[in-house]
C-alpha cells in the first residue's frame, strides 16, 4: 500500500489526487479528527507508531513521508 492510497481511503478521493504538497489547505475535509484518523491508518499500514509531538508536526503528505523515512518504514 502506498501513502497516497492511505490518504485516498481516509479522504475518499483518488490516490492520484495527492502529492507531497497535499495539506490541510488543499485537502477537503482534513480536520483535526480526520488528521488523527489518517495517522492511525498510516501507523497500521506501515507498522510504525508516532508520538503526540510527532503527530503535531505533520502538516502535509510530504511531512508524513519524511517522518516515515525517519522511522525507516518502507513507503512506496
Amino acid at each position: 500500500m502506498t501513502l497516497e492510497e492511505v490518504f485516498a481511503e481516509v479522504f475518499g478521493e483518488p490516490a492520484e489526487s495527492f502529492t507531497d504538497e497535499s495539506d490541510r489547505e488543499t485537502v477537503l475535509g482534513w480536520t483535526s479528527m480526520r488528521h488523527v484518523t489518517l495517522l492511525v491508518q498510516i501507523e497500521n499500514a506501515f507498522g510504525v507508531r508516532f508520538s503526540n509531538p510527532e503527530m503535531a508536526t505533520m502538516r502535509s503528505l510530504g511531512d508524513i513521508r519524511a517522518a516515515l523515512a525517519d522511522k525507516e518504514a518502507t513507503v512506496s
